[in-house]
């Protein structure tokens, strides 16, 4: 039996986006994975209709349709914010394979029982079709973008917290132009969507104690935080009815470990999982794709560049997950009107440990060698690294930083007419990367946004 290339294993927006991302390089990887089945309803952001149109994604932009308003009451005081889409997952995710099949991905609708490494190298994977048939296949490489269903193979990093979302859907709303609300509330937080339809769902997130304290009961739970809301209610009208079942999801950041190997690649929520108060999961599975793609053409086509390659997805991936973690924990601060209640104590008091923490720079900006995208593979460039950039940049509109502050450091006194020849790039194009750089030498501007959360 001959080995394919690259495996992806999962039916997600990872999966697919990574299937597509590889397509241009030359890469024809194999899809085994099971598609959604409970249904979710989710915002998404301009950002990832910025990267649906990059990747083509027909069928998934088609799903669409109009931008929502977008309403949060949170530390007393109400916005209106740019508007996010929204769609059902279980039939986006179809969409977003359909899209991958249309770019010539090969997917294989089936459940993965095994993947064992074989002594020789590379895997074997067992995995069972939807007619109850079993299958074997072999591959080089193994990429997991199977979510929180892929197996662990050490503890986890980081996992700061446990929260469950209960989400219930109403109908014989009051009729609304398309609008996502967000709340908080004494307990927890809450996330809606109404339609012209006078249909809504409602999502409220709480701790796994409030729902001990209520004998499990959904339904209590839920009425519960909808009493204690006062936007989402002026939405939801008095005479809505639930309809449906509830359904109930735990909800857990993670960073997790194992993530990276010169065979074996975790993308998506297979590698981490943010709050969703700070981020958007589908954003996260297209930009986790796009930086897998270039590093998996390295770890074939450049081997010799592999452990860079696998650094860069290493410290990419640590910096990301910090980055979130902080954003969720400065906006749960944000809200001061219950800091006793035992959610918001909770919420406002984790840290991220120092495992996950790992990696950040000195308070002081540094040219260093990082992994970076160039050509469709990664190679080792000077980066400006600073506490605000723990990535590492590159590039200011035109100019190399790491060239830029080189010859600097070697030529204290070179003229902005002098760089501008030895760098090729206007006067102005120096003059705005200079002031760039300064401000990566100053303290980061203190505040957070609204909160933006998608679920």
């Amino acid at each position: 039996m001959s080995s394919i290339p690259v495996l992806i294993l999962g039916a997600g927006p990872a999966a697919s986006l990574l299937s597509m991302a590889l397509q241009p390089l030359g890469i024809s990887p194999v899809v085994i994975g099971r598609h959604r089945r409970r249904p979710a309803v989710e915002g998404l952001s301009q950002r990832v209709v910025d990267a649906l149109v990059g990747f083509e994604c027909r069928h998934a932009l088609e799903m669409l349709g109009p931008r929502w308003h977008r309403v949060s009451r949170w530390a007393g005081s109400e916005s209106a914010m740019n508007g996010e889409f929204v769609v059902e997952r279980s039939q986006f995710d179809r969409s977003l394979m359909q899209d991958a099949i249309a770019h010539g991905v090969s997917f294989h609708e089936g459940t993965v029982s095994r993947v064992k490494r074989v002594s020789d190298g590379g895997f074997e994977v067992i995995w069972q079709d939807a007619f109850g048939n079993h299958h074997l296949t072999q591959a080089a490489m193994v990429v997991e973008c199977r979510g929180q269903a892929a197996p662990k193979e050490a503890p986890d990093i980081h996992a700061p917290y446990a929260l469950v979302a209960i989400t219930r859907t109403f109908s014989n709303v009051p009729v609304h132009d398309r609008v996502t609300l967000t709340e908080s509330f004494e307990h927890g937080w809450a996330w809606g969507g109404v339609d012209p339809t006078g249909m809504a769902s409602l999502q409220v997130v709480v701790t796994q104690e409030m729902l001990a304290e209520h004998d499990n009961d959904l339904s209590a739970v839920h009425s519960r935080c909808v009493g204690a809301l006062t936007l989402i209610p002026d939405y939801l009208g008095t005479a809505c009815e639930p309809t449906g079942h509830l359904s109930a999801r735990a909800i857990r950041p993670v960073l997790r470990a194992a993530r990276f190997s010169r065979d074996q690649l975790h993308v998506g929520d297979a590698c981490y999982t943010n709050d969703p108060l700070s981020g958007h999961g589908v954003f996260e599975a297209a930009s986790g794709a796009l930086a897998a793609a270039p590093a998996i053409n390295t770890l074939i086509h450049h081997p010799r560049d592999a452990d860079t390659a696998v650094a860069y997805l290493e410290d990419r991936s640590r910096a990301i997950f910090a980055s979130r973690m902080q954003a969720a924990r400065d906006l749960y601060r944000l809200e001061t009107t219950w800091r006793d209640a035992p959610f918001w104590r909770q919420m406002q008091a984790f840290e991220l440990s120092a495992p996950a923490a790992a990696g950040r720079s000195a308070p002081a900006v540094t040219l260093e060698e990082r992994g970076v995208v160039e050509s469709g593979r990664i190679v080792k460039r000077p980066v400006l690294v600073s506490p605000e950039y723990p990535r590492g940049v590159r590039f200011s509109g035109q100019v190399d930083l790491g060239q830029l502050v080189s010859l600097k450091q070697r030529h204290p006194d070179i003229s902005r007419e002098a760089l501008s020849r030895a760098l090729s790039v206007s006067p102005d194009d120096v003059a705005m990367a200079c002031a760039f750089v300064r401000t990566m030498q100053q303290p980061a501007a203190a505040g957070a946004e609204s909160p933006r959360a998608h679920h």
